[in-house]
């Protein structure tokens, strides 16, 4: 009669292909983990920067209003921006703010953008945005008004 041998090589091939499961399993968690921290840290980059750059293009549009009141004085010239079209191409929502010294934009959708500029206001004495509150970019298109009574500049949706 022939006698069987025990085989180990079986179970030893089981717990080697645990091991190595467990040791993808980890891998993979840690790239996950790695990449969606490079993701969100490029997402609140780039909410930064447009914070930023719509609040240069309101200072740009701000300033030329209050260069033709110098240059005018009297004069009540109104200024239309169509942002909130441009901000829905680049997918981003964000909210203006008029401060006595300039204007403040936070980004509301990519979140973590916020960006104020300060800028001489002169004649004017401070910006009031809507129910001076907010104005949001859910509206198609902002104007930017000088009231020369009230000595304000005024951005309201439209």
């Amino acid at each position: 009669m022939s006698r069987l041998t025990s085989d180990d090589s079986g179970a030893s091939q089981l717990i080697g292909y645990v091991y190595t499961a467990l040791i993808s399993v980890l891998i993979l968690s840690s790239m996950m983990l790695t990449s969606s921290t490079m993701l969100n840290g490029s997402v609140s980059n780039t909410a930064q920067e447009e914070a930023e750059q719509l609040a240069l293009y309101f200072q740009l549009a701000v300033e030329d209003l209050l260069n033709t009141v110098r240059e005018y004085p009297g004069s009540s010239p109104v200024m239309v921006l169509d942002t909130g079209i441009e901000a829905i191409n680049h997918g981003i929502q964000y909210k203006v703010t008029g401060l006595t010294t300039g204007l403040k934009v936070t980004t509301i959708q990519p979140r973590g953008g916020s960006f104020e500029v300060n800028f001489p206001l002169a004649p004017a004495t401070s910006i009031e945005t809507t129910n001076s509150a907010s104005l949001k970019s859910t509206t198609s298109y902002i104007v930017i008004s000088y009231d020369d009574n009230l000595k304000v500049v005024k951005l309201t949706s439209g």
